[in-house]
């Protein structure tokens, strides 16, 4: 991914950019289930636990310039109305998260996690929660909720985006939301999830930008990766019949 320079107004809110930086791996963790107090049940196996970290992001798919910050266990924000996409029912067999990668000087932050589920039946009940337009408004919730004061968060908009069919099935949101930066100044700050399954695997993809979005190609070619990483995951092993 080689994201393209965003102009000068981007530096100049360096610090937001920061923010918005230390406010995306909570978000991250939430994108697979968007349930600030319903993540899923943990039966953690080695196999589950290869698959889920052979699939997220590593630094080496990222083009030069992105720095990798470690993922923390900050508490998700309390008040997000996300009871819709409670998975706390579901249990997942395998859970990774990517580093956070950030490029101060462009306001981009890349970050991705994966999940294994113990059934199929389960991925699917995860999936259908996951599609809903009030899995869209939990996500805005997290957005607003996350930000650290004192910076004032203001959601503009909160939808269902379109995107290209990487995997069997892919949905994505984009919420929009204006920073307060000091004084009367404000900034735009894009976040973008996107949500890939195969079978039980399922893959979230978060893409934060200040100023303006991260085009629909770059997002796509990461997401790809990720696919590819699902479907080599999915594939039989060793010789068969």
């Amino acid at each position: 991914m080689a994201p393209r320079p965003v102009g000068a107004e981007v530096r100049e809110y360096s610090e937001v950019v920061r923010v918005v930086v230390l406010s995306l791996f909570a978000l991250l963790l939430a994108a697979p289930a968007l349930g600030a107090d319903g993540e899923p049940r943990k039966a953690l196996t080695a196999k589950g636990q290869a698959i889920a970290r052979s699939v997220v992001l590593k630094r080496s798919d990222l083009s030069a310039g992105f720095v990798g910050h470690a993922a923390t266990d900050d508490p998700l924000p309390k008040g997000a109305r996300c009871d819709s996409v409670d998975e706390s029912d579901l249990t997942v067999t395998g859970d990774a998260s990517s580093p956070n990668f950030s490029r101060d000087a462009v306001g981009i932050a890349v970050g991705s996690t994966a999940s294994v589920y113990r059934s199929q039946r389960e991925s699917d009940a995860a999936w259908r929660r996951a599609g809903t337009d009030k899995a869209v408004r939990c996500f805005a919730d997290l957005v607003r909720l996350t930000s650290p004061a004192p910076r004032k968060v203001r959601i503009v908009s909160a939808k269902r985006m379109p995107f290209p069919q990487v995997a069997p099935n892919a949905i994505a949101y984009r919420v929009v939301a204006s920073v307060s930066v000091g004084g009367n100044r404000t900034v735009k700050a894009y976040f973008d999830a996107i949500l890939l399954r195969r079978g039980t695997v399922q893959s979230a993809l978060v893409v934060t930008s200040v100023g303006r979005a991260v085009g629909l190609d770059q997002e796509r070619a990461l997401a790809g990766v990720l696919a590819a990483r699902m479907k080599k995951a999915a594939a039989p092993s060793g010789p068969v019949a």
